[in-house]
């Protein structure tokens, strides 16, 4: 008789485990953080490496190619190559810095140190 009870209460005790639900306290999973979006420095020195990094592809391209045969000629090549880059990169942040001192009646050192420290994180 005592294990028919046993029996009996762990049968009911089985159907009551069935019926409760999955876990009770379950937290909201987090959301994921939103992508901050990047300041114009960044954006530049983006840009830059990425031109960066495809002119030197070129330039081992061209090394390979036998046509850059010097240490002169190779970086030749790379300066020829990083001054336009720099320009395009950088053409946004000279429109940006041209309009701040606009703002302010033209440029004082002043507040060219005032622009320069915006760029501190």
């Amino acid at each position: 008789m005592k294990s028919r009870t046993i029996g009996i209460v762990c049968g009911v005790l089985t159907v009551l485990v069935l019926f409760l639900p999955d876990q009770v306290d379950k937290p909201e999973p987090p959301e994921p953080p939103k992508p901050v979006e990047k300041d114009i420095v960044e954006k530049a020195f983006d840009m830059y490496e990425e031109l960066w990094r495809t002119h030197a592809v070129a330039t081992a391209e061209k090394l390979e190619s036998g046509e850059l045969d010097t240490d002169q000629k190779v970086w030749e090549f790379i300066a020829a190559g990083q001054e336009p880059a720099r320009r395009m990169a950088f053409d946004k942040i000279a429109e940006k810095e041209q309009a701040f001192f606009d703002e302010r009646g033209g440029w004082s050192p002043e507040a060219h140190a005032e622009l320069l420290r915006s760029y501190r994180k």
